[in-house]
């Protein structure tokens, strides 16, 4: 893809919000060369097993950048560094407040040799405020936006996820603002300083319960889509232990599922009728243990009930919805080691009219 063609990023990320930013910044054909001191290493290169000297982790998220070992402490490498700033048309920086002026590549210091550069601070609680400075990860900023407060066991325990949302969120966040400084840019020459806190990103993820909040209501009640609180939203195991989600949420949806599944006194006129306290949930549990996940899955296939298994890492490259979206892309490390990563979640039509 060639959308960001002729865009060149001075990457000084590490780990994986800003690894994976620039990653897809690459992916859309920008030119990103990532700078790593010897005194700063990015952490990710490190795994518990390594292909062509690193983790798999790492080749995933940096296979498409220039890699340059700089050590901007001293005076050569600093000239270096500012040499190829003076070139570029972003940089993107994931160290904590004050350590990038601190090297003397603070944003007032590069203003001054490139006023129309874009650059992009991307840390946990941002640029100012009392929590600046303060030391975190993903579990943390979690628990500050009150998204960790809505992932709970039966017994009221938070869980953690098995993946990071603050630090992808915080990626997705940090290109849509470099891009829309990019684009301010373009039109009147001037750059800009994007200061994008991982924690701060989160936020969008509370719409509905926060919507809900403002109401008056307790969203841990009235939050239809929290897998808790209806029986047409959530997840049910299945007979070979397997489990399928159920997202019939809109009523015609549900009343579409109780006709494939011959159960007409099932059906309802309402989202009211289909809460937990107002349903026999027992009888769906049953319902469902009664075929595997995958006779439920075909049974339901094209039915209009918004039905979906729920797969397991181990069975995503071989599925049909990602072979047919070409989700995984294939690459090659440096001595020709072949691996996957993960492509862009969207495409370029063509118009060939």
């Amino acid at each position: 893809m060639n959308l960001l063609e002729g865009i060149t990023i001075i990457d000084f990320t590490r780990l994986l919000p800003g690894p994976i930013a620039t990653h897809l910044l690459a992916q859309m054909g920008a030119r990103v060369i990532k700078i790593e001191s010897p005194k700063r290493i990015d952490y990710a290169r490190k795994g518990i097993t390594e292909v062509d000297g690193a983790s798999v982790l790492f080749h995933q998220l940096n296979h498409n950048k220039e890699l340059k070992l700089v050590d901007y402490n001293s005076p050569e490498g600093k000239a270096e560094v500012l040499e190829l700033i003076q070139s570029a048309d972003i940089l993107i920086e994931q160290f904590r407040p004050g350590a990038m002026d601190a090297w003397g590549l603070g944003y007032h210091e590069i203003k001054k040799i490139h006023p129309g550069l874009v650059y992009v601070s991307l840390t946990g609680y941002g640029q100012t405020g009392a929590f600046a400075k303060e030391a975190g990860h993903d579990i943390n900023y979690m628990a500050y936006s009150g998204l960790l407060s809505m992932m709970k066991d039966e017994q009221g325990k938070p869980v953690v996820p098995g993946a990071q949302f603050a630090d992808i969120s915080g990626a997705y966040m940090a290109v849509i603002a470099l891009q829309a400084a990019l684009l301010q840019k373009n039109s009147t020459g001037v750059g800009s300083f994007v200061d994008v806190s991982l924690c701060g990103a989160l936020m969008p993820f509370l719409s509905i319960p926060y919507s809900l909040y403002g109401s008056g209501l307790d969203h841990r009640q009235y939050n239809i889509i929290n897998g808790k609180t209806t029986v047409n939203y959530t997840n049910y195991q299945c007979a070979d232990g397997k489990w399928l989600s159920l997202g019939a949420l809109e009523i015609k949806f549900w009343n579409t599922f109780c006709e494939l599944i011959n159960k007409p006194d099932w059906k309802k006129s309402n989202q009211l009728e289909l809460m937990n306290f107002a349903f026999p949930k027992m009888e769906l549990d049953a319902f469902f243990q009664t075929k595997t996940r995958d006779e439920w899955t075909a049974f339901f296939k094209g039915k209009e009930v918004c039905i979906a298994p729920i797969l397991e890492m181990e069975e995503l490259e071989g599925h049909e919805i990602h072979k047919s979206q070409a989700t995984f892309e294939e690459f090659k490390t440096a001595d020709g080691s072949k691996l996957k990563t993960v492509g862009l979640p969207f495409k370029v039509i063509k118009d060939n009219s």
